[in-house]
């Protein structure tokens, strides 16, 4: 069981479903014969939300000699958004077309695997300007993180939320906030608790934001580029049924930007979010720049000479390079690279 939050019920209910309707796992699924599991996956769990712009009277201009031009800016998302979008992933689990024997096309061959959702860490970043105080949370736990087969956890009480002030070593503003080069740090969670015991997603940041309401506002215009989060998923049951298959039990980390960069002259940050249209509703999506993986063995994964195993390097290079940079020691992060 992963968490208080997810149901068993919810897991048969969606299993029957798809039985009941005799569900197909077809090419178009599998969204394309020449993609690999780790593609399929990456874009079965990168969150679409709602695309908003600023109103024209707020648009940056730019002078231009004698001449003003309007900038273009790109869409902005409202963070409440981005956690409504795993609602659905929190409570059934996020469903994910693999072929078994990774590049066959045969029907025999496919599963769907269900991975759930849960919040692992996330970092918001903020202008020395902003108006908000500053908020660290973590969950304090007595035991180490171990494998999500370990056994025995610390009670609510002792695993409870504690809100906690960290200065840099080198200076701090004016009013005790740390100072860092990449903003001012506002918000901060890093989850500790052991897999099975922790809440889906959904749930863990509806808690979160009863502590700090903002998480439900905060626009990613008003971010900076630091601004991230971290989602960890865990496999949980496969369509059809059938006998466990050791190498799907593979456990993965993502890693989001939370910001968009306005875009013109002088503006070298490069967008982390891409404009993706839907039902005639313009969307966003938060797509993968970083990725960890636990347990992921096997050719239904990756083979060592094929470009699955070089997108799955260069994204844990990427993770890996994030962290170090901004000197986060990310609880799930350490634990996968063991």
């Amino acid at each position: 069981m992963l968490g208080a939050g997810f149901h068993l019920t919810n897991k048969l209910q969606r299993a029957q479903s798809d039985a009941s309707h005799n569900r197909s796992i077809n090419t178009k699924e599998l969204h394309a014969s020449s993609s690999s599991n780790v593609e399929r996956f990456l874009e079965s769990v990168t969150p679409s939300v709602p695309a908003h712009y600023l109103p024209k009277t707020m648009m940056v201009k730019e002078r231009r000699g004698s001449d003003v031009a309007e900038l273009q800016t790109p869409p902005y998302f409202v963070l409440g958004d981005v956690w409504e979008s795993f609602a659905e992933w929190s409570a059934y689990g996020t469903g994910v077309p693999l072929s078994l024997n990774n590049n066959n096309n045969s029907c025999k061959d496919r599963v769907i695997q269900y991975y759930v959702p849960s919040l692992s860490a996330i970092q918001l970043y903020a202008h020395y300007s902003h108006p908000l105080t500053s908020r660290r949370l973590s969950e304090e736990s007595d035991s180490d993180f171990k494998d999500s087969s370990s056994e025995g956890s610390s009670s609510e009480s002792e695993r409870g939320l504690s809100l906690r002030k960290e200065h840099l070593e080198d200076s701090s503003s004016d009013d005790g906030e740390p100072l860092s080069s990449h903003g001012r740090l506002i918000f901060e969670y890093l989850e500790r608790d052991l897999p099975y015991i922790r809440e889906p997603f959904a749930d863990k940041m509806s808690d979160l934001a009863s502590s700090f309401p903002e998480l439900n506002t905060l626009r990613s215009c008003d971010l900076l580029p630091s601004s991230w989060f971290s989602v960890a998923w865990y496999p949980i049951y496969k369509i059809p049924t059938g006998p466990t298959i050791k190498d799907l039990d593979a456990c993965f980390l993502t890693y989001h930007s939370l910001h968009t960069p306005f875009q013109g002259a002088g503006v070298t940050t490069q967008s982390l979010c891409e404009l993706q249209p839907k039902e005639n509703v313009e969307k966003t999506t938060l797509p993968v720049f970083g990725l960890a993986s636990y347990k992921l063995r096997g050719s239904v994964w990756t083979s060592i000479k094929g470009s699955s195993h070089q997108l799955v390097n260069s994204l844990f290079k990427a993770a890996d390079n994030w962290l170090r940079l901004r000197q986060v020691n990310h609880p799930d992060f350490i634990f996968f690279c063991r």
